[in-house]
């Protein structure tokens, strides 16, 4: 009786089935993988922009919590000094002045060191710090603009009155001037989110 032996190896069909699955399984973990890296990468983009709102925040309750009763000489020597405390709503801050802020007023430093005239004010998307390098600014002088968040839709300041009403323009129109008993703080991002916060000033 004859046996029959057959030799071992692949058929050009199964190589070829063997190859299309090596290639559909290495397809599926490419995708799985850039996947996972498209959502890390969104993942960090996402804690960096949190972690910037709350920086943002604790920069104005230093700020807000050492403010210096000091209004300071800004243009011609004739001119009004500015008070202490300003604030106007965002449409009338800005204009055409590239130097306005929306919130401005003096903070004090450490001991032995001048006061420091610094504000906040939102330009386009942006969140921006300004500080002047001198208290008392010759005509044209510029501040110093630090961006401290991105992707910003709307930033409000209010000023609490003696009285505890909100008003949007500090100093109250008729008023001495003076400091106010609170700051409140709006920001919409552009995502929709609105975060609120409350700053009370030392009285």
């Amino acid at each position: 009786m004859r046996r029959l032996f057959r030799e071992a190896g692949l058929t050009l069909i199964e190589l070829i089935v063997a190859v299309a699955l090596l290639a559909l399984i290495t397809s599926m973990a490419y995708r799985g993988l850039d996947s996972l890296s498209r959502s890390n990468a969104r993942n960090l983009a996402e804690s960096d922009h949190w972690q910037g709102v709350a920086l943002l925040f604790e920069r104005l309750a230093s700020d807000v919590a050492q403010p210096a009763r000091r209004p300071v000489r800004a243009g011609a020597d004739n001119a009004a000094p500015l008070p202490e405390w300003w604030g106007r709503p965002p449409g009338e801050a800005m204009g055409s002045d590239s130097t306005a802020a929306q919130l401005e007023f003096t903070r004090k430093s450490p001991q032995g060191r001048d006061e420091v005239r610094l504000g906040y004010r939102l330009n386009d998307d942006k969140v921006e710090l300004l500080l002047w390098p001198t208290l008392d600014r010759a005509a044209g002088s510029r501040p110093e603009v630090y961006v401290l968040l991105e992707g910003v839709g709307s930033l409000r300041f209010r000023h609490m009155d003696s009285s505890g009403a909100w008003q949007d323009i500090w100093p109250v129109a008729g008023a001495a001037g003076g400091l106010p008993r609170a700051l409140g703080v709006e920001i919409t991002l552009k995502d929709g989110v609105r975060l609120q916060r409350l700053f009370a000033l030392p009285s």
